[in-house]
């Protein structure tokens, strides 16, 4: 399968610490498109949710859900200049979040509310996925770059994520798919960023996985 890299919406995915923001700005630039960015860190509710996950998961998990929502619904989709998109996010990532973080009675409210707003999201026509076999890949890109908000992440929260995000695109066949493995992946290389870019305009059949 061939992507029209004039006309099209790829989406980047990863648990945090991977580098889509990097990998999406890169390629939005390439291909010269509308960059859709997931500003996570605006969430009033991040910090206190990382210092006592209990009691703020369910109001973290709703102000992300309704900021996507509100964003995905008014993305651009294409005019005379920029036929092309590309976002650091999916907007189906908060589910992966939600049923890591919230008890079964709070999820059952949630999927409620995603189930009705999702028929309104448009699907990418290509989600990239970077994924880490090994957490701790993760963890030290997170400790290297020494944010803030991020200082209360613990080991075991990012493993718990990672499982999921494994899960989650182990089914995922709403998009073809790139999976990239990010062990050794250095995006400021640019023999990197040009096999992962050459992947895509190649084409390929439902989905790929990429070890550089």
């Amino acid at each position: 399968m061939k992507f029209n890299l004039k006309q099209i919406y790829i989406a980047v995915e990863g648990v945090t610490g991977c580098g889509k923001h990097l990998l999406a700005t890169k390629l939005a630039k390439k291909i010269d498109a509308n960059l859709i960015k997931d500003n996570c860190y605006a969430n009033p509710f991040l910090k206190d949710f990382y210092r006592d996950p209990e009691s703020h998961a369910l109001p973290l998990q709703l102000f992300y859900l309704v900021s996507r929502y509100n964003q995905q619904t008014s993305m651009p989709s294409g005019d005379l200049f920029h036929h092309n998109m590309v976002s650091n996010y999916i907007f189906n990532k908060d589910q992966i979040y939600a049923s890591f973080n919230l008890d079964d009675k709070n999820l059952t409210l949630y999927n409620q509310i995603l189930k009705t707003m999702s028929s309104n999201i448009q699907t990418p026509d290509l989600v990239i996925y970077l994924h880490a076999p090994d957490s701790n890949t993760l963890l030290k890109k997170i400790r290297s770059r020494n944010r803030a908000l991020e200082k209360d992440m613990n080991e075991k929260y990012i493993e718990g994520l990672n499982k999921g995000y494994h899960y989650f695109f182990d089914r995922y066949n709403d998009s073809p798919l790139l999976i990239i493995n990010i062990e050794n992946l250095d995006l400021e290389n640019e023999e990197h960023f040009n096999e992962i870019f050459n992947t895509i305009k190649e084409g390929f059949e439902e989905s790929k996985y990429l070890k550089l």
